[in-house]
């Protein structure tokens, strides 16, 4: 199912360039089908409420992807966790109490997904006329919204350094512009759900090591414009009884 889910999204990378394989759409419908009749023990799919209204059919490819995604976020906000000490520190701290929720590790989320967005770009068709200055823009019009343009506007004091802090109870803060997980009706199924996850799994990290960034090397105030989470390189080592601030360490080969 996998391998069908992947051959399909890698066509749907090129939107409208490419036509829908139907035949391998209803051979991955036909999967997941009956993987929700049979889900394994303890899955997510079998935690859902049986007969539910939530069209699980449709909703899983999106979990799917959506967790391709948050496995990027969290090395990057490993990474950025890594140089900046306090913000680490206090991840640490959060992973101490009791509550479940993970309110502050999940900023440092949605900072990464802010930063670096996973989906650059949104395509939208204009459902009515926009006016713009002197100009009007049809309704049924093509627009690509690439996401870092507004994730790093210039007039942002913050644009390019990490600051968790923005980051209140909404996850788009709609705004300044912010669409990590896209926005309105087409909004990601899994803008909770993710975050969520993510923030459990680097708490789990965090509350049984130190961490070490060995490369790339950051600037944490101007941090760059793209981070290829294949060339995080991150060490982590079992925590002393009093936990220690995390360090930058360039040039030391990755264990």
């Amino acid at each position: 199912m996998t391998k069908t889910l992947d051959d399909l999204r890698t066509r749907a990378n090129w939107a409208f360039a490419a036509s829908i394989d139907r035949r391998k759409l209803r051979r991955y419908q036909q999967q997941l089908d009956q993987y929700l009749r049979q889900p394994e023990e303890g899955s997510l799919i079998s935690r859902l409420p049986k007969g539910s209204d939530f069209d699980l059919e449709s909703q899983v490819a999106q979990w799917l992807f959506a967790f391709d995604a948050a496995g990027i976020a969290v090395f990057r906000t490993l990474a950025l966790l890594a140089c900046h000490p306090s913000y680490w520190a206090k991840a640490v701290d959060e992973v101490k109490d009791p509550e479940l929720d993970r309110p502050f590790t999940r900023s440092c989320l949605l900072e990464a997904l802010r930063l670096w967005p996973t989906t650059p770009v949104i395509l939208r068709e204009l459902t009515e006329d926009i006016k713009s200055g002197d100009r009007t823009v049809m309704r049924g019009t093509g627009v690509i919204i690439f996401a870092p343009f507004f994730h790093r506007d210039p007039e942002l004091a913050y644009a390019n350094r990490m600051e968790p802090s923005i980051w209140g109870p909404n996850d788009t803060l709609p705004a300044v512009g912010f669409v990590p997980f896209s926005a309105g009706a087409a909004i990601c199924p899994a803008h909770n759900l993710v975050p969520a996850i993510a923030s459990f799994a680097i708490s789990a990290l965090l509350s049984e090591a130190d961490i070490t960034l060995l490369q790339p090397s950051l600037t944490v105030d101007d941090l760059p414009g793209t981070l290829s989470h294949f060339d995080i390189r991150l060490r982590l080592s079992k925590r002393p009884v009093k936990a220690r601030a995390p360090h930058a360490a360039a040039g030391f080969p990755p264990h």
